[in-house]
């Protein structure tokens, strides 16, 4: 939860980036540390400066719910063209925003859970495609090895 949790932090810095808007702000940035917060304080470049965004549990919950429903779909979807598309829609029914738009910021309900779902999916897609590679490339390596040592067994 603490990378989500960073992650998440990354996205509400670039979803206020261009916003001046209070209610926003608090929907997406905590004004208390939390204990999530912890790993994202390690990566801060000073102890005295806060220079990182720190996301409320909301939006660390709604972020990670929607990395489950990614890694979920992209099994089934990553073979296909506009994995992007398939991976949103699904976000999008699978992992509840309501709790933007019941904390006030109904005006910027919309443009909050595109950006949630768009940084989910440009952040996770290509990490889940570099993981899954990993673990095809080692699983082949095992299995060259296996057949050489079958080989060199039989000799």
């Amino acid at each position: 939860m603490f990378s989500v949790a960073y992650v998440s932090g990354f996205i509400a810095k670039r979803l206020l980036n261009n916003s001046d808007c209070d209610i926003c702000k608090k929907c997406l940035i905590s004004e208390v540390p939390s204990p999530l917060g912890n790993y994202t304080r390690f990566k801060e470049h000073s102890s005295t400066v806060r220079s990182l965004t720190y996301p409320t549990e909301k939006l660390v919950e709604t972020v990670g719910t929607a990395v489950t429903v990614l890694e979920n779909v992209m099994s089934v979807v990553a073979h296909l063209e506009s994995v992007e598309l398939y991976v949103t829609g699904a976000i999008k029914k699978g992992v509840h925003f309501d709790w933007i738009r019941s904390a006030g910021c109904s005006l910027h309900y919309q443009r909050i859970e595109d950006g949630i779902v768009r940084g989910v999916t440009r952040i996770s897609i290509p990490w889940w495609c570099k993981q899954n590679n990993q673990l095809m490339s080692k699983a082949s390596r095992q299995k060259v090895l296996k057949r050489k040592f079958q080989i060199l067994s039989h000799q």
